[in-house]
This record gives C-alpha cells, sequence and structure tokens, in this order.
C-alpha cells in the first residue's frame, strides 16, 4: 500500500511524484512504455510564464481568455498565471536548465508565440519538454521513496462504494513484458496518462497518446469534459518520407516564420489581424481551407527573413530534423500541414486536480481544468501540467485521505494476459483513426458526425464479438476498447454542441453561441 500512486511519467506525473517524495510520502509512478515516456518529452516550444516587468499577469491571462474562445475557467486561468513565477523556480531547483537571455546570462532568453501579446516563452533551445524531463528524472532517481515500474498498462481503476461515496483504492495494471496482472493500491491516485491525439489518423503525438487514461477515468464514472476541442497543431512537417511525424513549433512563426502558399502568397493576412501569429485554431483551419482551395498536400513557412545562423542556434533540432527529410531551413520553405496535437478538454477535475471520485485525481493533458477552454493558448500546457500536479498533491496530504486505512486483499493466484491477435485490432485502430479524421476533424458536419458513430456501432459490435469469443484477455483489445470508447463521447459531445467555437468547427453550426457552456459527459450518455 502506497500513499500515492501516479499513473504516467510525463511532466505532470514526475512534478506530482518529486513534490510528494519531498514530502515524505511514498510513491509508486507507472509508465507505459520505458522512461523518458509521453509527449512531455517532444515538447518543443517553452513554458510560458511572466518574467520581465514590462509583462504583468493580467495580460497573460486577457491572451489566455482571448485564445480559449470564452470558454476558459476564470479561476483555474488566474491559477495558472500568478503561479508561474513560483513554478519556474521549482523547475529550476530541480534542475532544468533554460536557455539564458544571450545579452545578459542572469535573464532567461524569451520567446514569443502566437496568441501571446509579449515575449514569455521560457525555453531550451528547441528541446524544452527534453530538458524538463531529463532534469526532472534526473532528480527522480536521488530519491529513495519513489518506486519506478516501466512498461505498465492500465487496465482499470480499482474502486470501492458508489455514487458519491465511490473512492480510488489503486489501479489494476498488466506488465507488458510478461503480461502479468497486477493490483497496486494507494490511499490516493493521480492520473496522468496524457492524452488522445493518436485517435486521428494525422498527428504529432507519440504512440501512447491514445486516451487510455480518459477511457478507464469514464468506466469508473468519472466525467470528461469539453473533449469536442481537440488542437490540431497548424504546422507539423509534410516529410512522407520520415518515419515518425514531427511538429514545427510555434516558436518558428514567433521568430519571424511566414505562412505562403506554393505561389508564396501570404494567406493569413486575410484571414486574422496578427497574420502568421493568430491563435493556433485559426490558424489550423486557414491552412486546410488553403490546401483545399489549391488542391495542394500542404502550405509553407518561410524563414528567410533570418540568418542562417540565427535559425541553426535557435532551432538546432527543427534543422537537423528537416535537414533528415532532405530539406535544409535556412534556405527552403518548410512544408507544413495541420495534424492532431493537444487535447483541450479531458477529465473533469476542479482547482485541486480532485475527480468526482474521492482519492482520484488528475494532471496535465488528461485534466479537464478549464484552463484552455476551446483552443489552448501556445505553451500554456508545460505550466499547467506542473501547477495542478504540486496542487493535486498539496490537496492529497490536507484532505485526510493519506490517514484512512484501506484494507487490502491478500494476493491469490497470478494471471496473465495475452498479447495475440495484434494485427486483428490493429486494423480495427486504423478503421477508427481514418473516421476521426474524416468525420470529427478541422471542419465538421452533423452528417459527418453522425456517419461516424455508425462506423462507431459496426466496431462495437467487433468488441461484443470479442467478449462473447472470451478474447478480452488481450493487451491490444484493451488499447482497441479504450480508443473506440473515447472516440464515441468525442463525437457525442461534438453533436451536442450547436454552435462553432475555437477548435470545434462545425458548419451546420457556423457561428458562436452567445449562450456557450461547458459540457460534461459520462460513458453512458447517448446522443
Amino acid at each position: 500500500m502506497y500513499d500515492i500512486l501516479v499513473l504516467g511519467a510525463g511532466i505532470s506525473g514526475l512534478s506530482a511524484a518529486l513534490h510528494a517524495a519531498e514530502k515524505g510520502l511514498s510513491v509508486v509512478i507507472l509508465t507505459k512504455g520505458a522512461k523518458p515516456d509521453g509527449s512531455s518529452n517532444y515538447a518543443q516550444g517553452g513554458i510560458a510564464t511572466v518574467t520581465e516587468k514590462t509583462d504583468k499577469f493580467e495580460f497573460h491571462i486577457a491572451d489566455t481568455l482571448e485564445a480559449g474562445a470564452g470558454l476558459c475557467k476564470k479561476e483555474p486561468v488566474n491559477i495558472l498565471t500568478k503561479s508561474g513565477p513560483a513554478t519556474i523556480k521549482q523547475l529550476v531547483k530541480w534542475g532544468v536548465l533554460f536557455t539564458p537571455n544571450p545579452t545578459d546570462k542572469t535573464q532567461f532568453d524569451l520567446h514569443l508565440e502566437g496568441g501571446h501579446s509579449h515575449h514569455r516563452i521560457l525555453h531550451a533551445a528547441d528541446l524544452t519538454g527534453k530538458e524538463i524531463m531529463r532534469a526532472l528524472l534526473a532528480e527522480l532517481h536521488k530519491q529513495k521513496n519513489i518506486d519506478y515500474l516501466e512498461n505498465c498498462y492500465i487496465r482499470d481503476l480499482i474502486c470501492k462504494g458508489t455514487g458519491k461515496a465511490k473512492q480510488c483504492i489503486g489501479a489494476e495494471i498488466i506488465h507488458q513484458k510478461t503480461g502479468e496482472i497486477e493490483k497496486i493500491y494507494a490511499k490516493a491516485t493521480v492520473l496522468s496518462t496524457g492524452g488522445a491525439g493518436r485517435i486521428w489518423q494525422y498527428t504529432v503525438c507519440p504512440p501512447d497518446s491514445c486516451g487510455d487514461g480518459m477511457a478507464i477515468a469514464a468506466r469508473a464514472g468519472a466525467a470528461l469534459q469539453d473533449i469536442e476541442f481537440m488542437q490540431f497543431h497548424p504546422t507539423s512537417l509534410y516529410a512522407p518520407n520520415l518515419k515518425k511525424p514531427f511538429l514545427i513549433s510555434e516558436a518558428v512563426r514567433g521568430f519571424g516564420g511566414i505562412l505562403k502558399n506554393d505561389k508564396g502568397e501570404e494567406f493569413m493576412n486575410q484571414v486574422h489581424p496578427l497574420h502568421s501569429l493568430a491563435p493556433r485554431d485559426i490558424v489550423a483551419r486557414a491552412i486546410h481551407s488553403e490546401m483545399q482551395r489549391l488542391g495542394k498536400p500542404h502550405m509553407y513557412i518561410d524563414l528567410s527573413g533570418r540568418t542562417p545562423k540565427d535559425i541553426k542556434s535557435h532551432f538546432p533540432n527543427i534543422y537537423a530534423k528537416c535537414l533528415e527529410a532532405g530539406i535544409d531551413i535556412t534556405k527552403e520553405w518548410i512544408p507544413v500541414v495541420p495534424a492532431a496535437h493537444y487535447m483541450c478538454g479531458g477529465v473533469l477535475v476542479d482547482t485541486w486536480s480532485r475527480t468526482e471520485i474521492k482519492g482520484l485525481y488528475a494532471c496535465g493533458e488528461v485534466a479537464a481544468t478549464g484552463v484552455h477552454g476551446a483552443n489552448r493558448l501556445a505553451s500554456n500546457s508545460l505550466l499547467e501540467s506542473v501547477v495542478f500536479a504540486l496542487r493535486a498533491v498539496d490537496d492529497i496530504q490536507k484532505s485526510g485521505l493519506l490517514k484512512s486505512k484501506l484494507a487490502v486483499p491478500p494476493k491469490g493466484k497470478k494471471q496473465f494476459i495475452s498479447f495475440a491477435k495484434a494485427p486483428y485490432w490493429k486494423k480495427r485502430r486504423k478503421i477508427l483513426q481514418d473516421m476521426m479524421w474524416t468525420h470529427c476533424g478541422i471542419v465538421r458536419t452533423v452528417a459527418g458526425l453522425n456517419q461516424g458513430l455508425k462506423v462507431i456501432e459496426e466496431l462495437e459490435a467487433d468488441l461484443q464479438a470479442a467478449i462473447k469469443n472470451k478474447e478480452t484477455e488481450n493487451i491490444h483489445f484493451l488499447e482497441f476498447q479504450n480508443a473506440l470508447q473515447v472516440s464515441k463521447m468525442i463525437l457525442i459531445a461534438a453533436l451536442r454542441r450547436h454552435e462553432s467555437r475555437g477548435l470545434h468547427y462545425i458548419l451546420d453550426y457556423p457561428n458562436p453561441s452567445p449562450k456557450t457552456k461547458h459540457q460534461s459527459i459520462y460513458l453512458s450518455d447517448k446522443k
């Protein structure tokens, strides 16, 4: 029995584990793959916070609310922005090395990104997530009261009680190298499993981002909120010869990169006053529209206004990756295309990261704090991940959960799960991904969303057949089940929102509603 079970080992999960360990709590942290794991390791741009005298919390709040298209929750946004400086100090204390200002090494170098009114993006070159993960993992290894288990798949949460008395007391996991099933118990559980970008066909998210955390929370009875708002990053690298997708950071446009079509026209000039630095949802739709208008597979970013030296020094990783794809960004335009990137909704939580289930907390991309509203402001996500992870641990310590005495059942006979029939369920995943991209992508219609639900019904029949044939003891089946359940809930949520707002653009309701509201959805809900 641990004090805290942390499910997921990205920046949010690691921050929660470290904060808890420093308070003397016993922690076990699980990761689906091998460390470093998850989307955090791929975050390029940086972490947004107020550090300069010319900037103010009020400006950061205003930018966040503007990007969120009228759907941000003001209290979490206020907490996020005002917690920023202290959070940066904590990260630096844990060993994170942010890039210093080239003319004043005592200050941070600050980038400007889309939707921001001031330079406030701290970064570590163009590998900010990787640097934060490096530092947190190094600090983690210094802690004696943290157990770290790799290659663990979460099958389901373990709960006791019903209704409002329901309490999460751990999780049932599968060791992916052996197939052994194990139950791990804890007085509090922190869900930090990341997003769901892999539900869509085109994405820059790693393979683990397939909605597992949202699905297991929903099966336990927790509400999901605002899950119709998937952020499609406007600029993923268009390079079919690369095996893995790659993101071209928002900071590239903040550095002077200009969006152009193949004719060299700056098409964003007619779309938004901020031109190429418009909020992500607007840029993604504009690129999508321009691609359709011209019948082209991608658009471009032109960085020719900056010197090769500046480009290489500010974006060494992006420069190297593009060169690997045969593109020299100091001489050539960067071909880009939108791709699924960040889930702005997720498991509904309050300002202390508490879900509706006692003892279950959620933070990071899996959670719906209300900070991002209908569209996330660039580089707010890393800050949110740390701020609300620390708050979760603070609340656990003062909640009384740690004083509770839970009876842990004795271990029974070892059970194992199969790894068979992977090709079958992988094909079903591909059908699901194609459907979500076609019918629940950047631009949606009521007819398309309903057609998507028909595909879901057909895939659900496959699930029922597997259950009837007792083939559910299969890890690939479980992963597909999670993706299917979350996809269905997203489609239903999208159909319920009779307006276009932020990342949810539906042709049948092209205008925003004056009576907009947050939408909560449960696994049992029908459309």
